[in-house]
């Protein structure tokens, strides 16, 4: 392996599209509710990583077909930190450096946002996440070398992504309060149409 295959391969970016949660408040998938742009929140989650990333996954289960793989979760219903553990070793199995996450629920969540942050990580090569009003640890890229941290994580009693990153070193990246921007109820879709 020549040098330019060796750096392609350590900067190759796995985008996951985390949708693992129950919906209770929004009382059905949130995958599958409609974009302003005509398609599920899901499938235009999947674009929107698409244009970044090297390839994409769904973390979770969803009612909604597509045409990506899917990643289980171990343990269902544990919490975003079970899913991105899941996916942090599922991209070392397959060769990437890194985990680009992102909700099914932020449809105002744009590529231009997430770029801000493939930047940031591609000049720093560590943890990366987004920061609006509040620190957004599902809007974020993760190095592989996190892996076995996130997986301890997803297996304890307290799984905060917010409390564990206060313990890590890590970059934030400000995107509008808008962009991050969650859909858990019915009345928050209708803020965002």
């Amino acid at each position: 392996m020549n040098s330019s295959d060796s750096e392609r391969s350590i900067r190759r970016l796995l985008g996951v599209v985390l949708c693992g949660g129950q919906s209770l408040r929004m009382g059905r998938d949130k995958a599958s509710l409609v974009h302003a742009d005509g398609t599920s929140f899901l499938l235009h989650a999947i674009d929107r990583l698409s244009t970044l990333c090297d390839h994409v996954v769904v973390s979770g289960r969803t009612s909604i077909d597509h045409s990506v793989e899917t990643i289980d979760d171990p343990v269902a219903h544990r919490g975003p930190a079970t899913g991105i553990a899941a996916a942090l070793q599922y991209a070392d199995r397959h060769g990437f450096a890194a985990c680009l996450v992102a909700p099914v629920d932020m449809p105002r969540l744009t590529a231009d946002h997430l770029s801000g942050l493939v930047h940031q990580w591609q000049t720093a090569d560590e943890i990366t996440v987004a920061e609006s009003d509040r620190v957004q640890p599902l809007v974020g890229i993760y190095p592989v070398r996190f892996a076995d941290p996130l997986q301890r994580l997803a297996q304890s009693e307290n799984r905060s992504l917010f409390r564990w990153l206060g313990s890590q070193d890590h970059h934030r990246v400000t995107l509008p309060a808008s962009g991050c921007h969650n859909v858990n109820t019915p009345e928050d879709l209708t803020d965002v149409r």
